[in-house]
């Protein structure tokens, strides 16, 4: 067995997103660490960490010197040292140093802190934007039962799931041309595209699923009067109509399709243009998908992007868009709002 020993005092000190002076002892980032983080942090004299919570990680805080009040969820409390605290997944928290020497506490966090699990809450999120297919459902089913008629009209090699996951979210111009690259350059792109509608239309609903928590989580949005919008590389009228099959039509304000926008993702016209429609800060805006071009399109808008991990994308393509949530949970984003 190997052993890992690392020393509080020699550790390099930075601030967290929560603006606390952090000096980490064992984490993700010096030790073969895999169910829990420990590390130190300080308030200063007259300071206070910015309200947060953690979308997945609960929290044990333990005080060890100075004085100071506390905030779970607005509710203050005193602290002092050999005070524990604990606080569980998606609660707000915040420190005040009420003293005149720094306040300090050790902080066990499991599953290991992160950036991307803190959310701050100065700024509440009022728009929330969502990709369609891989996002609230799996449409690829019926996109697969599609594409395999096509090939059979086309007499062509059958598609494989895999080539048609790959191919979602790019627009179907850009979908017929990858799985069809050469019935394309036969008949052209008008014609087959004609030719998939045609198909489609009989076969978009073939296999649809929703995937677990959307239900429940646009619910606890709309509850919170958040405004939330669907942008989709597909026509508007399969969104509506699928939305209205799994029974989700209702929690959106808006949904944007391909016809409707002048650039489509993962150009950020369609993300702005709803910043702009409905008022809101682009730090008040969240963006949330599975693909490399939501993910684009949320940077080059520079709003948060929230990375749904179960969704079509090869995640390392996503990866160098640096999303700033992650997850494999839809129901996670209930934690950010």
């Amino acid at each position: 067995m190997k052993i890992t020993k690392n020393n509080l005092y020699k550790a390099k000190p930075f601030i967290t997103k929560d603006s606390s002076i952090i000096r980490s002892i064992l984490d993700k980032t010096n030790a073969p660490v895999k169910n829990c983080s420990l590390a130190e942090a300080q308030v200063l004299s007259g300071m206070s960490t910015i309200e947060h919570k953690h979308i997945k990680s609960e929290e044990i805080y333990y005080f060890t010197s100075g004085i100071g009040k506390m905030a779970l969820n607005g509710k203050w409390f005193n602290v002092k040292p050999g005070d524990g605290v604990l606080i569980p997944r998606g609660t707000g928290h915040k420190l005040e140093n009420t003293g005149k020497a720094d306040l300090a506490l050790l902080c066990v966090c499991a599953p290991p802190y992160s950036h991307g699990d803190t959310i701050t809450l100065e700024n509440s999120f009022k728009l929330v934007i969502f990709d369609f297919d891989g996002t609230l459902v799996d449409s690829a089913p019926g996109i697969h039962a599609t594409a395999n008629a096509m090939a059979k009209y086309y007499k062509a090699p059958p598609v494989s799931m895999r080539q048609v996951t790959r191919e979602v979210g790019t627009g179907l111009d850009n979908f017929v041309d990858g799985i069809f690259p050469e019935q394309v350059k036969k008949h052209g792109m008008k014609a087959v595209i004609k030719k998939y509608r045609e198909i489609y239309d009989r076969k978009y609903m073939q296999g649809l699923i929703i995937f677990p928590g959307v239900r429940e989580t646009l619910a606890f949005l709309h509850k919170k009067g958040i405004k939330l919008a669907v942008v989709s590389n597909k026509l508007k009228r399969y969104v509506v109509e699928i939305n209205k099959k799994v029974g989700i039509h209702k929690y959106f304000d808006t949904v944007l399709g391909s016809a409707d926008v002048k650039r489509k993702k993962p150009d950020p016209y369609p993300i702005n243009l709803l910043v702009k429609k409905y008022g809101v800060k682009k730090e008040e805006t969240m963006l949330v998908g599975d693909s490399k071009y939501d993910m684009e399109a949320g940077d080059r808008a520079g709003v948060h992007k929230f990375f749904l991990t179960y969704g079509y994308a090869i995640k390392k393509e996503v990866a160098k868009f640096k999303p700033d949530s992650t997850s494999d949970e839809f129901a996670d984003i209930k934690g950010l709002v």
